[in-house]
C-alpha cells in the first residue's frame, strides 16, 4: 500500500465525519456553549483545508491525478469523470461558504464580543449550506474512492 493511498483514505474517513462532527457543533448553540462550537468548527475546518493542502502536494508530487485514477477501469467513463468534476466543484464551493461563515462570524464576534446578532440568519443559513455541502462533499468522494480502487 502506498503513503498516497494511505493518506487518501484517512481524508475520506475525515470527510465521512466532518458533516456529523459539525452537526455536533451546530447541537451545542442550543446549549449555549458557543465557545465550544466555535472551537470545534474551527479546528475542524483546519484539519480539513490542512488535509487536502497535503493531499493535493501528495497528488502532485505522485504525478498528479491522472496517475492516481489510472487503474480504475471507470477512469474513461462519462459518469467517473461527472462524478470527480462534481466532487470537486461541490468541495470547493463548500469549503469557501465554509471559510467565508467563519471568517465572517469571527470577525463579527471578535468586534462586538457578541453573537452574530442581526446576521445570525445568514450565519444559520450558511451554516447549513455548509453542513450539506459536506454530506455532499463526503458521499461524492466516497464515489470516486469506490470507483477508483474496489470496483
Amino acid at each position: 500500500m502506498s503513503l498516497t493511498f494511505i493518506f487518501i483514505f484517512c481524508l475520506l474517513v475525515v470527510a465521512m465525519f466532518a458533516p456529523f462532527i459539525s452537526l455536533y457543533a451546530v447541537s451545542l448553540i442550543k446549549k449555549k456553549e458557543y465557545q465550544r462550537h466555535i472551537k470545534i468548527q474551527k479546528r475542524l475546518f483546519w484539519v480539513c483545508v490542512i488535509g487536502v493542502v497535503i493531499f493535493e502536494v501528495q497528488l502532485r508530487m505522485a504525478g498528479g491525478s491522472g496517475s492516481l485514477v489510472a487503474q480504475s477501469k471507470y477512469v474513461d467513463t462519462s459518469f467517473f469523470r461527472y462524478i470527480l468534476t462534481a466532487h470537486i466543484i461541490g468541495a470547493v464551493l463548500t469549503y469557501l461558504i465554509w471559510a467565508f461563515t467563519i471568517f465572517w462570524s469571527d470577525n463579527k464576534f471578535r468586534k462586538k464580543r457578541t453573537l452574530p446578532g442581526f446576521s445570525s440568519k445568514t450565519h444559520r443559513k450558511l451554516a447549513y449550506i455548509s453542513i450539506i455541502g459536506l454530506f455532499y462533499t463526503a458521499i461524492t468522494a466516497l464515489i470516486v474512492w469506490i470507483l477508483t480502487f474496489y470496483l
